[in-house]
């Protein structure tokens, strides 16, 4: 009788211990499957409240999300702090969608299980904030470059304009939308971590070192945003989420340990 109870306890022992290992295993991935979740929803949302708006005039949803879920300057101006977060789950395409959720699925574990879960999600609301206010900056910026450059004369050759092109003025109220500042913010401190870690940059066949390809990333985004090059990319608020990352890695993680493996 006692060894039968030995063996059950045993058995049950084993079981328990098990189990908290696979939990172990399979952990860094919860919070990032719930953050993909959450990011589909928005977009099904987002979908769903273009579609009422578009085919049965019902534009609640429609004025619901620009007003509470989406960053705009007014939303900032009246207020509704929330939209410097909320914005970052939603999407506009699926294209859209898919790269920054192939991107946080596939590095989003990782950090998990280098930083841990706090500081997870201090990189990825830090990082939407900070690709905001920079975006923010960067429009002010362009604004009062615009001004400028209608107030004074371009310098000439012959009657032609130089080609350095003119600056284009943005709009007071853009729509900002998308988690690509806290996806960079995540891939920047992994690299700050971990620079020699691998990433494929899709087309290309082939890994490179991940401060290369962000390195590299980060000089297009300065030149884009320079020279006003594809436009409908937010190249300033690219440059603050990986900011936000580089500062809170040297900032608080520098000294974390790696985890055993």
């Amino acid at each position: 009788m006692f060894a039968r109870t030995f063996a059950s306890r045993r058995f049950f022992s084993q079981k328990v211990s098990q189990s908290s290992a696979r939990w172990q295993q399979y952990r860094p991935y919860i919070p990032t499957y719930a953050t993909i979740g959450i990011c589909c929803s928005g977009y099904a949302y987002n979908y769903y409240a273009d579609d009422q708006a578009q085919r049965k005039r019902n534009s609640r949803h429609r004025l619901f999300i620009d007003k509470n879920l989406i960053f705009t300057r007014d939303n900032y101006n009246a207020g509704r702090w929330w939209t410097t977060v909320t914005y970052s789950f939603m999407h506009t395409t699926v294209f859209h969608l898919a790269v920054n959720m192939f991107a946080l699925s596939s590095f989003g574990p990782l950090c998990v299980g280098l930083f841990g879960l706090p500081s997870t999600v201090v990189l990825w609301l830090g990082g939407s904030v900070s690709a905001m206010y920079f975006s923010m900056l960067g429009e002010d910026y362009k604004n009062k470059e615009a001004r400028s450059w209608v107030n004074s004369k371009p310098t000439t050759i012959a009657g032609w304009p130089l080609p350095h092109g003119s600056p284009v003025a943005n709009q007071g109220n853009q729509r900002h939308i998308g988690s690509s500042g806290s996806t960079l913010c995540i891939l920047t401190a992994i690299a700050c971590r971990i620079p020699q870690h691998g990433i494929y940059l899709m087309p290309l066949p082939v890994a490179m070192p991940m401060y290369g390809a962000l390195g590299g990333f980060a000089v297009m985004s300065a030149i884009a945003y320079i020279q006003d090059l594809i436009l409908f990319l937010g190249h300033a608020g690219h440059l603050g989420g990986m900011a936000f990352g580089a500062a809170y890695y040297l900032l608080a993680l520098r000294t974390k340990r790696l985890p055993r493996r």
